[in-house]
């Protein structure tokens, strides 16, 4: 679909300067993180505020968020989305959002991130659990629903006309990523231990294997940072896991604890026909459900020991150091500052091949 291309152009068209798609898309990942922040610290009082924006903002997978990337632009579509799916499941007794409105963006989302990454159809079977649960009883409102759900369907879709009137449409065929994979079967541990390190501090992943020992010695004062944070980011994830199977009367921790297990089920299913392994980027669009859930953990913590705010304070203080740190090295040597000259030639005579070249030029299709 033209939605991709739309995200990125029209940065170009407001100001014509290499930063535009970064500064746009930082924009809407602001928005769609400030959505989720203020949504988490509604339906978990019993955590400062201000923890809770620091944390959605400063974990490296919403950092992730601001790169020019397809998941990247995905998990704007999956914020709302996921907010709204929550809100509408009962989970919650008190709903902050239109039920009608939350269907409009269940469908809106889905079919955007349709045109950003092909993760979109693990939304389906999602938005299926709200019509299963919500107007079961109810057959005017659950048609009321389906035709919200629809309208944003139907205005998502939008951008992918262009794409169906164009007769190369099935020149790419993205058919052939889907394989049966029967040795997926061991990737549960992997699947689990990736869902819930979105809302953890897997710096690992983003420091990379080839230049991490690069960016330590270029930044050295960050060593004993980026060790705490490795035995943070582990523990975490083992958090996670365990507040999972304890007894927690928190209001819509159970529900939204079966919210998760089915979503780990329907992952774990879906990698059977994927010709993708359980990589993180492949399901990065799940990533605000474990968010919204390590508060419970946090809750769960807070109530149990008096050193878990100070810890908290001080792992976000951490965190903010290591993303400084790796800002720096980043700004040094793989920014588009190291150059930028060469970029701003590319758009000043509009010929993208003055940076290197697509697999769509090799293939002679998909443009």
């Amino acid at each position: 679909g033209a939605l991709q291309g739309l995200l990125i152009a029209l940065s170009f068209k407001i100001l014509k300067i290499p930063e535009s798609p970064i500064i746009f898309l930082n924009i809407l990942s602001f928005a769609s993180l400030s959505a989720l922040a203020r949504y988490c610290v509604i339906r978990f009082n019993k955590i400062p505020s201000w923890i809770i924006w620091v944390l959605v903002m400063t974990l490296p997978w919403a950092m992730y968020s601001s790169r020019p990337i397809n998941p990247a632009y995905a998990f704007i579509f999956s914020v709302p989305f996921f907010i709204c799916l929550i809100d509408l499941l009962p989970i919650f007794k008190k709903p902050l959002i239109n039920s009608y409105i939350g269907f409009f963006v269940l469908g809106l989302c889905t079919t955007c991130i349709m045109q950003l990454h092909m993760s979109w159809i693990l939304l389906v079977p999602l938005t299926g659990l709200v019509f299963i649960s919500k107007y079961k009883n109810n057959i005017t409102l659950q048609l009321k629903g389906v035709g919200a759900y629809l309208i944003g369907l139907s205005i998502g879709l939008l951008t992918l006309v262009p794409t169906w009137l164009n007769d190369t449409l099935y020149e790419g065929n993205i058919g052939t990523n889907i394989v049966i994979k029967l040795n997926n079967w061991s990737n549960l541990p992997v699947i689990v231990s990736r869902l819930f390190s979105f809302s953890a501090y897997e710096i690992p992943y983003f420091l990379g294997t080839k230049h991490r020992y690069e960016i330590i010695s270029d930044q050295i004062w960050m060593t004993p940072i980026m060790l705490f944070l490795l035995i943070v980011g582990f523990a975490q994830v083992g958090l996670f896991i365990y507040s999972f199977f304890i007894k927690n009367k928190t209001e819509g921790f159970f529900q939204l604890k079966i919210l998760l297990l089915i979503t780990i089920i329907l992952l774990y299913f879906s990698f059977f026909f994927s010709i993708k392994g359980p990589s993180s980027h492949t399901f990065y669009i799940l990533a605000p459900l474990p968010i919204f859930y390590s508060f419970y953990a946090y809750e769960y913590l807070l109530d149990k020991s008096k050193y878990t705010l100070p810890l908290l304070k001080f792992i976000l203080l951490c965190g903010i150091l290591f993303h400084i740190g790796l800002g720096l090295y980043n700004f040094q040597n793989t920014s588009l500052y190291t150059d930028r000259v060469k970029i701003v030639n590319a758009l000043e005579n509009m010929d993208y091949t003055i940076l290197g070249t697509r697999r769509a030029d090799e293939w002679g299709y998909g443009f």
